[in-house]
């Protein structure tokens, strides 16, 4: 294990101590924001800016490289003002788009790719990366030789190599003063942020893994779908789940009186806030889909075993692709299930607990 990150290591994918004593303080930092301030809302936006991150691949890198080199370029060519100020002043503001836009161009362009390489992303930043590595406009410039590409490691280049008066140097620190504060800091920052969403994300990252990996033949999957143990006792449940939400649905519209099964409950406040017979609340529709999403993966599967069979299959990659799909949201909707379950039977236990840190 290596003591500190650079920027060929954290692309090799190579634990550093630095970075998990980075997350330890990451997530401290953030729990006791949340107890002072009495409320987690910090974390919250932590976790919604976390897949700018979780959501690159190598062509979202490569398309906002090279993106973000023909607009600097093409204004740095600029005879007037505007050449001269684009690389310190107009360059951050440039790679902060290109941020967000190759991700989110690339995610909706190749969304299982994209799904795919969560897991070694969130590997990659959380346990690879840490302050040694070297701060970036735009991801992975760090580890590109073009010359005519402005990087951030140029202008630390510049400012080790400053041999004039203090008053240039002083001069030359204030005038690079928006590429550090909007090219780079707030890349530092999310960096921290990103490390304290590490276990919220965890569970979502086990799925992507278990789910989307290709790592059996096509007629393996198919089979493991159809005929495996676990599948079957899935199948089981999901029987199980949707006779329970025909009863449900019947006392809802009153087809069944529901005092006799109230009565039978020895907590009133479970029935009032869980059980909920005069709604249908949205964790036993998530049930539900579950359920609905374990068929619909036996019936695609069947079908796709039996042309291959025949020597009549679909293409390979549509059918890797729907299984693949449909695993990750049926297993993404049951952690948000068990999640929100997990939720409600504590504020249901100790309230006061939960609305402090939601409030």
């Amino acid at each position: 294990m290596r003591s500190y990150s650079t920027a060929q290591s954290a692309l090799n994918l190579e634990i550093t101590k630095l970075a998990i004593a980075e997350c330890v303080v990451s997530v401290g930092l953030y729990i006791g924001i949340g107890m002072v301030s009495g409320t987690f809302r910090y974390l919250s936006i932590a976790v919604i800016l976390a897949p700018l991150t979780l959501f690159r691949t190598d062509r979202s890198v490569a398309w906002g490289l090279q993106t973000y080199q023909d607009k600097v370029r093409i204004l740095s060519s600029d005879p007037g003002p505007i050449g001269v100020l684009a690389p310190f002043f107009i360059a951050p503001f440039i790679g902060a788009a290109v941020r967000v836009a190759s991700t989110v161009y690339w995610t909706i362009r190749a969304p299982i790719q994209t799904l795919r390489e969560t897991p070694q992303n969130w590997l990659r930043q959380s346990f690879c990366t840490d302050f040694a590595y070297p701060p970036e406009i735009v991801p992975q410039e760090a580890l590109t030789d073009d010359p005519n590409l402005f990087k951030f490691t140029d202008l630390i280049q510049v400012l080790r190599e400053d041999e004039g008066p203090k008053i240039d140097f002083i001069f030359l620190v204030y005038a690079l003063a928006p590429i550090i504060v909007i090219g780079w800091l707030p890349s530092l920052i999310y960096r921290v942020s990103f490390k304290a969403t590490t276990l919220v994300y965890l569970p979502f990252i086990w799925v992507a893994h278990a789910t989307l990996q290709e790592r059996f033949s096509i007629k393996s999957r198919l089979e493991r779908v159809t005929k495996g143990e676990i599948e079957k006792l899935r199948r089981a449940i999901s029987w199980i789940i949707l006779a329970t939400l025909v009863a449900k649905l019947a006392f809802v519209l009153g087809w069944m009186d529901k005092s006799y099964l109230v009565s039978k409950f020895p907590s009133q406040d479970f029935i009032t806030d869980i059980v909920r017979l005069d709604s249908i609340p949205w964790w036993q529709i998530t049930l539900g889909f579950d359920a609905c999403a374990t068929f619909l993966l036996l019936f695609f599967a069947d079908a796709a075993l039996a042309r291959l069979e025949d020597d009549r299959p679909w293409r390979e990659s549509v059918v890797l692709n729907t299984v693949a799909i449909i695993s990750f949201l049926r297993a993404a909707i049951s952690v948000v299930t068990i999640a929100g379950l997990f939720y409600l039977t504590l504020g249901s236990v100790a309230p006061s607990f939960v609305r402090h840190f939601t409030d």
